[in-house]
């Protein structure tokens, strides 16, 4: 009880001494002037780039993941809410793919302005001539002919329709699905299984691959002949003929494949 009243006695005084401390002098530490950070270096800046570069690329394919899962959970959905509820998760893992897409592609773009200031010298690989002999050159000739028809189509993530658009995969996939030649809808997949070509033996309508990563290449578009190919790049861009060295240098080239040699027997090339 004695020791409850004392202390009660204590809190009174601390509360009644705060007021006259408040009318005390004052102190206000100000921190010294710290100059403004020096501006990365390219080297360091670059360096940036390329782990933001990787840590973009990581959560699209955790997205591309989920998104898989949610089109499975709709496509077995008996009831109509569970549908919705599909469909609404398929409507924000596009968002955010997009997006996820968009910051990649100016990623790339930085890092490739970076490496080219810091090496002026452009990657210039030695490209074939275009050869036109054989069932599967003929393939591929109307393959790229097939694909030149979609220039200026809207870019769109998991797009493989000419009525809505398409992403590079989907591109490769509905052109060659013309030629009845079946390919995966995923870059890394159309890599592991198709025939794989030297890049001194590239022929029109061979794929190529880009972007060099842990489960297979990122990106891939369909081969014209010279420096061009033709590609669906990234959220934002159309269907369009690029250049086969700048992008190698920017995105780093894996290899080709030949979707032609599938098939040497599609319909019309029998």
């Amino acid at each position: 009880m004695k020791l409850r009243t004392l202390l009660a006695v204590g809190v009174v005084g601390l509360a009644c001494a705060g007021p006259a401390a408040a009318t005390g002098p004052v102190f206000v530490v100000v921190p010294n002037a710290q100059p403004a950070p020096a501006a990365a270096s390219p080297n360091a800046q670059l360096r940036s780039d390329r782990s933001a570069l990787g840590r973009v690329r990581a959560a699209r394919r955790r997205v591309l993941r989920h998104f898989a899962r949610a089109q499975k959970r709709f496509r077995s959905a008996s009831l109509l809410s569970d549908q919705l509820a599909a469909e609404q998760q398929i409507a924000e893992l596009q968002a955010r793919a997009d997006a996820d897409a968009a910051r990649a592609a100016q990623l790339r773009q930085q890092i490739g302005q970076l490496e080219e200031a810091l090496q002026p010298v452009p990657f210039a690989p030695v490209l074939p001539l275009a050869t036109t002999s054989g069932a599967s050159s003929e393939i591929g000739m109307t393959a790229v002919s097939i694909a030149d028809e979609y220039l200026g189509m809207p870019y769109r993530w998991g797009g493989a329709d000419p009525l809505t658009g398409f992403d590079c995969s989907g591109l490769t996939m509905y052109v060659y699905s013309q030629l009845g030649i079946w390919l995966p809808h995923y870059a890394a997949a159309q890599w592991n299984e198709l025939p794989h070509v030297q890049a001194s033996q590239l022929e029109p309508g061979d794929l190529v691959f880009f972007e060099p990563e842990l489960d297979g290449p990122g990106h891939v578009g369909i081969y014209a002949g010279g420096d061009d190919f033709i590609e669906a790049p990234h959220t934002g861009d159309v269907v369009k003929l690029a250049s086969l060295s700048r992008e190698a240098a920017e995105m780093g080239f894996v290899g080709a494949a030949r979707p032609a040699e599938l098939s040497t027997a599609a319909p019309g090339f029998s």
